[in-house]
């Protein structure tokens, strides 16, 4: 947990040492930016020099790592830390909270595990710091709770929010926070680290491509086999779109329900969960990696079967839809030779059949049709409704 564990994000690292050295720490920062790019990383780097017992290292420094504190810190022990996530309804005592689906940060969580610990007094520092990951899914009622201690801050806490959707928080909440903005990692860094862990040269180069230089989502996406979906979905579209737009959104439904399923047991499990938040950072340096007992596009089950909840399915549907729309770009691309392929003609002959067969114009409105659902799908637009409206929209310009 050091910020030169934090790689290609030079500017949020710089912030963030300037704000040490200036000795006039704010109270509250946002960490934002895409998935999986190093914003908790950073984080918890940032943490551990705030926590740091060391007295003869410079104030902007890594933390020194030998101390007490730090030990206690990189065994996920120190008392001071407090990790705020979904997962804690779980531990909460009201036995109502521990059984609901922990789908959001709600207020009795973030009262109990962040508010009330905010105001007692540091157990061995100077310090108590909250690190929330996904700050976004605290629900409006625990983001306003949450407000009273950004306007009033005791004066021994330090609130580190971590989120991707930085828009989804009150404004308010923005603006009592110390903004630190991430950015994209470069696509060889990402494909480099994705070859490091074990993954097959070809399948580094397409995940890299996907994630668009998100380390932590093509990390996940390995681990949930997305490109088993890429083949199932290259199959679909060189079979030809059915005559009936209701078997074509089943059979696109079926494929994301698998790859939901494929992602919920990848690292399902407390243990699972505690093995990734001690290796993520000396696995993929410079990724967030999802590490709480829910993580994300895991989400809790509506019930005892084995079917994804409705959440889950949707995040595992936009994923479909990012693999059509990458064919079909693909296709495009091999018409124009307008840039580089993320897949190869060789390797999915939906692009080759694609190109061959459709014209550019057809294939540029498959796309935007794509865009379109996506769209619908964030408006909480039925999963088969949706499905069934790209199928019309492909039927109309585009046969394979």
């Amino acid at each position: 947990m050091f910020f030169r564990d934090v790689q290609h994000q030079p500017r949020a690292i710089t912030l963030l040492r300037r704000s040490l050295a200036s000795g006039r720490l704010p109270h509250a920062y946002l960490l934002e930016g895409p998935e999986g790019v190093g914003k908790e990383l950073a984080g918890r780097a940032l943490a551990a020099r705030l926590l740091c017992e060391a007295d003869r290292i410079a104030v902007d420094a890594d933390a020194c790592g030998a101390c007490r504190s730090c030990k206690l810190l990189a065994a996920d022990n120190h008392p001071d830390f407090h990790f705020i996530h979904r997962g804690l309804h779980k531990l909460h005592p009201d036995r109502s909270i521990r059984e609901s689906k922990g789908l959001y940060l709600v207020v009795d969580v973030v009262r109990h595990f962040l508010i009330e610990p905010a105001t007692r007094t540091p157990s061995l520092g100077r310090r108590r710091v909250f690190l929330i990951r996904d700050a976004e899914r605290m629900n409006e009622e625990a983001q306003n709770a949450l407000l009273k201690t950004l306007e009033e801050p005791p004066g021994a806490a330090c609130l580190l929010l971590v989120t991707a959707s930085g828009d989804r928080l009150l404004p308010t909440i923005r603006s009592r926070c110390q903004r630190v903005t991430f950015d994209l990692l470069p696509h060889a860094f990402v494909q480099e680290r994705l070859t490091a862990t074990g993954v097959e040269q070809a399948a580094a180069r397409t995940l890299a491509g996907l994630s668009q230089g998100r380390l932590g989502a093509a990390l996940r996406w390995h681990q949930a086999r997305l490109l088993d979906a890429l083949d199932e979905v290259s199959d679909v579209l060189c079979e030809g779109l059915p005559a009936s737009p209701e078997e074509f959104a089943k059979r696109l439904i079926e494929s994301a329900e698998s790859l939901a399923e494929r992602g919920a047991g990848a690292t399902e499990g407390p243990e699972a969960a505690e093995s990734q938040s001690a290796g993520a950072a000396a696995a993929a340096p410079g990724a967030d990696v999802d590490a709480d007992d829910e993580p994300r596009g895991r989400r809790s089950r509506k019930s005892s079967s084995d079917s994804p909840a409705t959440d889950e399915l949707r995040d595992a549907l936009k994923l479909v839809l990012l693999l059509i729309a990458t064919i079909y770009r693909d296709a495009l691309l091999a018409q124009t030779a307008g840039g580089s392929l993320l897949l190869l003609p060789r390797e999915h002959r939906a692009v080759h059949e694609l190109a061959r067969d459709a014209d550019a114009d057809a294939l540029a409105e498959a796309i935007q049709a794509v865009s379109r659902v996506e769209w619908m799908l964030d408006r909480n637009v039925a999963p088969q409704l949706g499905c069934e409206h790209l199928a019309v929209a492909l039927c109309g310009g585009v046969r394979v």
